[in-house]
């Protein structure tokens, strides 16, 4: 990350990062977000921002709300995309994930 911000604002070169966020990251198939609604639409749900939570929480956020005040236009939209479930995904996610978090992170420790 340090590589790619000084690519960009090279006078930043005396920054430090004081936090960094090594959380869980909620990947779909298609990297597309994950919205829609169970039981009769009673309950609805958003996941898998593929990386771009900061961005499209807010989003989905706005676009559930619209459907509860009966509005669903665009909540359709969303819940209209495919989302494909991986059996070796959920077999193996812990390992999956571990894997990818190590290759990040050595990523980073290069720079």
């Amino acid at each position: 990350m340090r590589r790619t911000m000084l690519s960009v604002y090279p006078d930043l070169t005396d920054v430090t990062f004081e936090h960094v966020w090594g959380g869980n990251v909620a990947i779909t198939v298609e990297r597309t977000p994950h919205i829609g609604s169970a039981r009769r639409q009673r309950h609805y749900f958003a996941h898998g921002f593929s990386g771009m939570g900061v961005a499209l929480t807010g989003v989905a956020g706005k676009v559930i709300a619209e459907a509860i005040a009966g509005t669903a236009e665009r909540f359709d939209v969303f819940a209209r995309l495919p989302h494909t479930t991986s059996t070796a995904a959920k077999l193996l996610r812990t390992l999956m994930l571990a894997l990818a978090m190590l290759w990040y992170r050595m990523r980073d420790w290069r720079m």
